[in-house]
């Protein structure tokens, strides 16, 4: 889906552009407004004129960017929305002070537009301008986090999804306290053989559901495809790894109540501990695939920690795959 927040360079500035146009439009309908209230002809200084047009084209500008461009704090929005208060203040302010009536009496037109009533006027017209930028940005934020969700979250499991994985691993790379949990539930593929997909899918979410009591901030779960599921713990040692690996192979393994069905499945855990800083973290899933698929052939239900020499031992066990795990071979899971 197209996001003008990713329109860049020419494109971008030509939005702008027509930001301004509309500005200028805003602007004119200002001052003609202003004009209407006079019975004679009203003329405008020029530097005041062109002040006030540029304060406008430059609040937008503002208000683009804080709406549409890269993640604002809070303090930054809220300086934002100052700032564009003052800028719409002073586009109304100078293009008011602008105007010289005929007479050249511009003590009297100021001294009009300046009154109190009018400030009060102009201030609470201001501060419900902010109000319906706050409200568009928090909808427009919202609607972003939704779109977001639909792109980066796995439907049947509720966990991160493959795309997820992959911008994760474009935008990141592996320290030294880094472990990767590759799962690999066993005999999947039989149980939606024997009780259908339907059952498979709901396999795929409760193991999902358990999976997410693992989750915290320095813990990432993504589901990669099929039954395939990764934890990308970024504090973590040795022991802390085989401690996590064995208490989801505790919670998987406990039964499973779907459909008035009572299944019994288990996993099996490849690990990969980040021992260079700055490894790439497909390099990592490719490791803690092969020792998964160690584990696997090693009696299922356990974990196997990698070591040096295991990728030509996996690329002999896969046959005629290309020593990449399943996901990556297949673009998705099995």
């Amino acid at each position: 889906m197209f996001h003008l927040s990713h329109v860049l360079g020419r494109f971008r500035n030509r939005w702008f552009a027509a930001a301004s146009f509309v500005t200028g439009s805003v602007w004119s309908a200002h001052l003609a407004v202003l004009a209407f209230h006079w019975d004679d002809n009203v003329r405008y200084d020029t530097t005041l004129t062109l002040i006030s047009l540029l304060a406008g084209i430059m609040t937008t500008f503002l208000i683009f960017h804080l709406a549409l461009f890269g993640n604002k704090s809070r303090i930054q929005l809220a300086g934002g929305g100052l700032l564009t208060m003052i800028g719409m203040a002073t586009m109304y302010i100078t293009g008011s002070e602008a105007a010289i009536a005929p007479d050249d009496d511009r003590a009297y037109l100021v001294h009009s537009v300046l009154r109190p009533v009018d400030l009060f006027l102009l201030f609470g017209v201001l501060a419900a301008m902010c109000l319906v930028y706050i409200v568009v940005w928090r909808a427009m934020r919202l609607q972003r986090q939704a779109l977001e969700k639909l792109a980066y979250t796995d439907p049947l499991s509720g966990l991160l999804n493959r795309n997820a994985w992959d911008r994760y691993a474009e935008k990141n790379t592996v320290n030294r306290n880094a472990a990767f949990l590759f799962l690999d539930l066993d005999e999947f593929k039989f149980v939606n053989d024997t009780f259908g997909h339907d059952t498979g899918d709901l396999l795929i979410g409760e193991v999902g559901q358990r999976l997410k009591t693992f989750q915290n901030k320095h813990r990432y779960i993504f589901r990669l495809g099929g039954d395939e599921f990764l934890l990308v713990a970024l504090q973590s040692s040795e022991a802390s790894s085989k401690k996590l690996a064995c208490d989801m192979l505790e919670t998987i393994k406990e039964p499973y109540r779907l459909s008035g069905k009572v299944l019994h499945v288990s996993g099996s855990i490849g690990i990969c501990l980040g021992s260079v800083p700055g490894s790439s973290c497909t390099g990592m899933l490719k490791n803690a695939d092969a020792a998964m698929y160690r584990a696997k052939l090693s009696g299922r239900n356990q974990f196997c920690m990698f070591r040096e020499g295991m990728n030509p031992f996996f690329s002999m066990a896969r046959g005629k795959s290309t020593g990449l795990p399943k996901s990556i071979v297949k673009g998705r899971g099995a």
